[in-house]
């Protein structure tokens, strides 16, 4: 147990204003010795007040009041709508559209190349590919990227066999 202090007393033995003691008394956690009747200070116990300060230093919480809390939240609205403006921020549903795009491209791509590079592959080595060896190839490339993304939600993706209807149709 500590010496039993008044509020001015704490602010000089912490060096804290009495003013952030007066805050700190919002908090329930907050050690109250005796708390003054009408009139009367309250009484605190510099040693639980000690271990108060301790505990919320090393526990890093920030114990804000409502009008704290309103602040940050005010402050955080500000930030976001700062960073929309200089278009650091983009809509979800703009990305959306733009990814779809991109795998579409990406898709295309995949299965539309082959005849390219089974034409480039025959004239650099003097050969002549089965170009299923290519389609196949890129069935497979696809069928693994059909998975990802974690457990999709009914409808978000065709099947093992529809992927592979499609890429057969699009390759022959």
């Amino acid at each position: 147990m500590g010496k039993r202090v008044n509020k001015r007393e704490l602010a000089e033995i912490f060096g804290i204003s009495e003013r952030s003691f007066t805050t700190y008394q919002k908090d329930p956690s907050f050690p109250v010795a005796k708390a003054g009747q009408r009139g009367q200070a309250n009484e605190y116990d510099t040693q639980d007040v000690h271990e108060w300060l301790v505990e919320r230093a090393v526990s890093g919480a920030k114990h804000e009041n409502s009008r704290e809390r309103l602040d940050r939240i005010k402050g955080d609205r500000e930030e976001l709508a700062l960073a929309k403006d200089l278009e650091e921020l983009v809509p979800a549903a703009l990305v959306g559209a733009r990814l779809e795009q991109v795998v579409l491209a990406i898709r295309t791509g995949v299965l539309t190349g082959n005849p390219k590079l089974k034409t480039e592959i025959d004239t650099l080595y003097d050969v002549d590919l089965d170009i299923e060896l290519l389609n196949e190839h890129s069935r497979s490339i696809l069928r693994q990227l059909a998975g990802l993304g974690g457990q999709p939600g009914a409808g978000d993706r065709p099947d093992s066999s529809e992927v592979r209807a499609a890429t057969e149709d699009q390759l022959d």
